[in-house]
């Protein structure tokens, strides 16, 4: 028998630097999984620390705090308190991608965001028409 899988949806807060009421309601949900993050919700690291933690405080229960912070023209999160990352397209090696990969890694988490919505292996090689400059 398999069992019914519930969902678990990802919400965007209305609110932009803290959560509104509208975003406590959806937060405090039983089907709430998740939230992403915009450019909206950031001003600085200590401001974004003080949101994720308080996103958790609200939720009372594990919740995956997202965000698509790839580099280039995609990073949500910017200025003083975040590398600014180089487009994907631009990292010539296995190398290089690893390394922004941890730099990304280290400052989201450092920050309480625990997914970024970076490709994992999105090498154009001079080939691809889809990549573009992200």
């Amino acid at each position: 028998m398999i069992a019914k899988m519930q969902s678990r949806p990802m919400i965007a807060l209305s609110g932009d630097l803290v959560p509104n009421a509208e975003d406590r309601r959806n937060l405090s949900h039983p089907a709430t999984g998740g939230v992403i993050l915009f450019a909206r919700n950031f001003a600085n690291a200590m401001q974004l620390r003080r949101l994720t933690a308080e996103i958790r405080r609200i939720a009372k229960k594990f919740i995956l705090i997202a965000v698509d912070q790839e580099g280039g023209r995609v990073q949500r999160f910017r200025g003083e308190d975040f590398t600014t990352l180089p487009a994907a397209k631009q990292l010539q090696t296995e190398n290089a991608a690893q390394d922004a990969g941890i730099v990304a890694a280290a400052e989201l988490l450092a920050a309480g965001v625990d997914l970024t919505f970076a490709p994992v292996l999105d090498l154009s090689r001079g080939r691809s028409k889809i990549i573009g400059n992200r």
